[in-house]
């Protein structure tokens, strides 16, 4: 899996923030080679959190608006009300046909999906309907994907057996003034309401460990990880 600028990367976000927290370097890698990014957030909305109470959709909307200027990403938005953490409770072949319908867009040649182990009802059911909209099927019949990879998180509470890592980006390349795990951190508290101090896993201190227990997984400082799912051999 080589990123160049003829990549074009899908990120399916099932919340704003999923895509910093799994696929952060990878985002930066895109921009640092100038390769198409797009951010398909399956639902932003109002919610409840046990620190701040209460997150709004208006500050939800601002703080994706910030990635996408950070990255210089493409950003689309399937659901922006009562469906906000309660994908579960959606037909399954309504968030499929909204995937398919993104992929048959913007035709990309890598997606990147939620963690099919996560404690997250909402993870697990796009998951699940990434699964079907990215089934195999003849490249004259609608677009083919050839490359497809699973997403982590910052947990390992799970309800399922957890994949292993089997692809690994290299996070100490350099990337302007810092490298990719810098970028991975930036984009991340472009969710300002989202960040979390330690020892929440979801603080930047805790990506920053686990980037560098990813690391050592293939030789270097730093990494991010995902499981392979598919890859087109050319």
């Amino acid at each position: 899996m080589k990123i160049t600028k003829d990549a074009k990367l899908l990120v399916i976000s099932p919340h704003p923030d999923d895509e910093a927290l799994g696929v952060g370097g990878l985002i930066g890698k895109c921009k640092k080679v100038k390769a198409s990014t797009t951010i398909f957030y399956v639902s932003v909305g109002t919610s409840r959190q046990y620190i701040t109470e209460k997150t709004e959709l208006s500050g939800r909307i601002e703080e994706i608006e910030t990635v996408k200027k950070f990255a210089k990403a493409k950003v689309i938005v399937g659901y922006t009300g009562d469906e906000f953490c309660r994908l579960d409770t959606l037909p399954q072949k309504d968030l499929i046909e909204k995937i398919e319908d993104v992929i048959q867009k913007e035709k990309p040649t890598l997606v990147a999906i939620p963690s099919s182990s996560s404690y997250n009802q909402d993870h697990r059911a796009v998951f699940d309907a990434c699964i079907t909209a990215l089934r195999p099927l003849p490249k004259t019949v609608r677009h083919f994907v050839p490359t497809i990879i699973e997403y982590f998180e910052p947990y390992f509470w799970s309800l399922r057996e957890m994949k292993t890592p089997n692809a690994f980006l290299d996070l100490q390349e350099k990337y302007q003034k810092g490298n990719l795990l810098d970028f991975k951190i930036n984009i991340y508290k472009c969710h300002k309401t989202q960040v979390r101090d330690d020892p929440f896993p979801r603080s930047p201190e805790n990506l920053i460990r686990l980037a560098h227990i990813y690391g050592k997984e293939i030789g270097v400082d730093v990494a991010e990880a995902y499981h392979v799912l598919r890859e087109e051999l050319c």
